[in-house]
């Protein structure tokens, strides 16, 4: 082989080695994520496609599809955890105490762009941030505009408070053909915890214990839900209507009005055939506007073998990629900025959930959350369905989560 098929040969090997490299990163970061819609996956894969465009650093998703928490705690207790996870805030309380995640501390010009509710929900007790924020949801009230006509309603007719709602939900049942529910209601404390605590007295103390007795407000509040089944205007979406969750119940037209999140809408407008529908903020409870908010986070092992690139990822996805895994997910920035710069206020789909979030109620309280969320809903079931006084069955609910939380202790 003379010199210059050497060289030539040397330089077409450095060219491929080149073009080997770009292809596949040195570096990986590897990013645990749960099942999620066809959307939201598409989303993922762009916004990690260009997270590898700025850093040169390849993402490695690994889809954990079912009991997503319980696998996540597994990983971590066997030493093998992902480098980046997906963090509901509902379980950060539980991974922060247990001292497994990394501090992920933002500047104040960072922090002031996010909600700070939303922030506060993944601090530790010593102040420090252990996930960052990167998309939530919250709850509204939606409508059937076209059966509300039949019925003699517009929309305009529909109260803003809770217990204008309740009485328009009573009078509306009574003008709508037979199988179909003025309203559906879900029994879960996730639905209504914001609600509850409207009078100012938390229904999940500080010290973690549960506080569903006295409270007259509450009561009262609950109490209305439990006498719509009992006189038939309010019905459980899977219970008394067959149907598997609240979108399929509204989507089939056997409902007028439901309370739900935004990730309902997809499904709506895809899965139902367009199903008309108009969102409003949640009604007013003892003159306080109200609503939950479900926030998801990233967060970073401690023991991540490549915490570096972890931080870096959940770093861009919550910073300069959350444009776009928001646009193309369809999901609701958590940052003010891009909020402003997606305009999203401005669609009228989406205008009450973003409204909510300035004073939504987050889901996450200590962990105790599971054991109080549990015994809440298994004892207001109870009453909702009539098989239990509601003040015996908040006071079982209170009785036993809190003996279940000092045994735990």
């Amino acid at each position: 082989m003379n010199d210059q098929s050497r060289r030539l040969r040397v330089a077409v090997l450095s060219i491929a080695l080149a073009m080997a490299a770009r292809a596949w990163p040195a570096e990986a970061v590897t990013v645990a994520v749960w099942g999620s819609s066809p959307a939201e996956v598409a989303a993922f894969d762009l916004a990690a496609a260009a997270f590898t465009s700025s850093t040169g650093i390849a993402v490695r998703k690994q889809v954990i599809e079912d009991k997503y928490p319980d696998v996540l705690k597994s990983r971590f207790a066997a030493g093998n955890p992902p480098d980046v996870c997906y963090l509901d805030a509902a379980e950060a309380p539980v991974l922060i105490e247990s001292g497994v995640l990394e501090p992920l501390d933002l500047g104040p010009a960072d922090q002031a762009d996010f909600y700070p509710q939303f922030l506060q929900a993944f601090r530790g007790g010593d102040g420090r941030l252990y996930g960052l924020p990167k998309d939530y949801s919250t709850l509204a009230l939606y409508l059937n505009p076209r059966l509300l006509k039949q019925a003699g309603y517009r929309p305009d007719d529909v109260p803003g408070d809770f217990n204008g709602l309740m009485r328009f939900a009573r009078s509306l049942q009574a003008r709508l053909p037979r199988g179909v529910a003025a309203m559906i209601v879900e029994k879960d404390l996730a639905r209504h915890l914001a609600a509850l605590e409207t009078s100012g007295q938390p229904l999940i103390g500080a010290d973690g214990h549960a506080h569903f007795t006295g409270n007259a407000a509450a009561y009262d509040y609950l109490n209305q839900l439990v006498a719509g089944h009992a006189q038939k205007y309010l019905y459980s979406p899977k219970d008394d209507l067959g149907a598997d969750w609240p979108g399929a119940a509204f989507g089939t037209q056997r409902t007028v009005m439901m309370m739900e999140g935004n990730w309902v809408q997809a499904a709506l407008q895809h899965d139902y055939g367009g199903i008309p529908f108009i969102a409003r903020e949640m009604p007013t409870v003892n003159q306080h506007k109200q609503t939950m908010a479900f926030v998801v986070g990233y967060a970073v092992p401690r023991g991540a073998r490549n915490k570096a690139a972890g931080v870096r990822f959940a770093r861009y996805m919550t910073g300069p990629g959350m444009r776009l895994w928001a646009t193309a997910s369809g999901t609701l920035p958590t940052r003010r900025s891009v909020e402003t710069a997606m305009q999203v206020r401005n669609a009228p789909a989406l205008a009450a959930h973003v409204a909510g979030a300035a004073y939504a109620t987050v889901w996450s309280r200590g962990i105790e959350l599971p054991v109080l969320n549990t015994n809440f809903g298994n004892q207001f079931l109870a009453a909702f369905n009539g098989n239990k006084p509601l003040r015996q069955a908040l006071e079982k609910a209170e009785t036993v989560s809190n003996r279940e939380i000092e045994r735990q202790r």
